[in-house]
C-alpha cells in the first residue's frame, strides 16, 4: 500500500466509522467492548466517545503525515481485525441453542475482512522505503492540538443510549429497559421513545406518570386502583408491556386491562421481549424524568396527587 494511498483509504474508512457511530450510537458498539465497558464500570457511552476520538485522532494523523500514515495504517488494520474475531467469539460462545439471525454475522465478518486485507496490503514490501521522520516541536504541538480537537468534538457529539439487546431462547430480541438510570433524561435519550416514539410529545409538558405494566400482573392492578384511580385528564400513560412472541400466558382471574379512566395508553412492540418489572412508575416534569420506582410508590406518586 502507498503512501498516498494510505493517506487517503485510511482517513476514509475511519471517519466513515465515526459517522456510522454518531448516527447509530451505543448500538454501534461492538458486543464485546460494550460488555468490557460494563466490566470496567466505564460505560457504553464513556467508551464510545473514546472510540471516536481515537478514530478522529488516527484519521487526521494519517492524512497529515506521511511518516504517521503507515503506523495508523497497521493500528487500523490490527483493530479491525481483533473486534471481528472477539465479535465472532462472542457470538459463537452466546448461551443457549437458539440460531443467531444472519444480521448480526455481517459487521464482525465485514470488519474482519477489512483487518486481513489491510494488513495484507501492508506486508507487501514497499519499493521505496520510507523516510525515517523527526520529531519536532511544531510536531508534538500539532499532535497535541489534533487529540484536543478529537477529543473535545467526541465529548460533544449527542449520541444515542444503547438499547441493551440480546436474543432469548426462542429467538426473539430481549429488550432490557432500565429505568432507574433515566432520572435527568428526556424520554429520546433514555431511548425507550425510540420503541414508542409517541411518549416524546406526551411528556413534553407539565407533570406526567408513565407507568408499564403488565395485564396479568395482580400487583399492577393493585397500583393503578391505589394510585391512579379517577379521571386522569391525559396526565396518566400507561405503557403496556407485552409477553413477546413464543411466551405462553397461563390463564389469570385479572381483568382484561388495568382501570385508568382518561389515560393515555399506549404498547410496547409485541415483536420483542422486554425486560422490566411491572409495575414501574416514572414521573416526568416538563419533559424530563424527575422519579423512578418499582416499588416504594410513595416516592414518585402520592396520595395528593390523586383524583377522586
Amino acid at each position: 500500500m502507498n503512501g498516498l494511498l494510505r493517506r487517503i483509504a485510511i482517513p476514509a474508512l475511519l471517519l466513515t466509522c465515526v459517522v456510522i457511530e454518531w448516527s447509530r450510537g451505543g448500538d454501534s458498539l461492538p458486543n464485546w467492548l460494550a460488555n468490557l465497558s460494563v466490566k470496567t464500570g466505564a460505560g457504553s457511552d464513556k467508551v464510545l466517545r473514546i472510540l471516536i476520538a481515537l478514530e478522529l485522532c488516527g484519521a487526521m494523523f494519517a492524512f497529515l503525515s506521511s511518516g504517521l500514515s503507515r503506523r495508523v495504517a497497521w493500528l487500523t488494520g490490527i483493530a479491525f481485525a481483533f473486534s471481528g474475531l472477539a465479535e465472532l467469539s462472542a457470538i459463537i460462545n452466546a448461551p443457549g441453542d437458539a440460531a443467531v439471525p444472519a444480521s448480526m454475522w455481517i459487521a464482525p465478518l465485514v470488519g474482519l475482512a477489512i483487518g486481513a486485507g489491510t494488513l495484507a496490503l501492508l506486508m507487501r514490501p514497499n519499493p521505496t522505503p520510507a523516510p525515517r521522520g523527526r520529531i519536532s516541536a511544531l510536531k508534538v504541538i500539532g499532535a497535541v492540538a489534533v487529540a484536543a480537537f478529537a477529543f473535545g468534538l467526541a465529548g460533544r457529539l449527542d449520541l444515542a443510549p444503547r438499547t441493551n439487546s440480546r436474543f432469548s431462547s426462542s429467538g426473539a430480541e430481549m429488550v432490557v429497559l432500565n429505568p432507574s438510570e433515566w432520572v435527568g433524561m428526556t424520554m429520546a435519550e433514555a431511548g425507550v421513545a425510540r420503541h414508542v416514539p409517541s411518549l416524546t410529545p406526551l411528556t413534553l409538558e407539565g407533570t406526567k406518570w408513565v407507568v408499564f405494566y403488565s395485564p396479568t400482573c395482580g400487583r399492577c392492578h393493585e397500583v393503578f386502583r391505589t394510585y391512579f384511580s379517577g379521571p386522569q385528564d391525559g396526565n396518566v400513560i400507561a405503557v403496556l408491556v407485552p409477553h413477546g412472541p413464543g411466551v405462553q400466558v397461563l390463564p389469570s382471574d385479572q381483568p382484561a386491562d388495568v382501570e385508568c379512566t382518561g389515560c393515555e395508553r399506549v404498547s410496547l412492540p409485541d415483536t420483542k421481549q422486554w425486560i422490566i418489572t411491572p409495575p414501574t412508575i416514572v414521573k416526568v416534569e416538563n419533559g424530563r424524568v424527575t422519579c423512578v420506582t418499582s416499588t416504594d410508590y410513595d416516592r414518585c406518586r402520592t396520595p395528593a396527587d390523586v383524583k377522586q
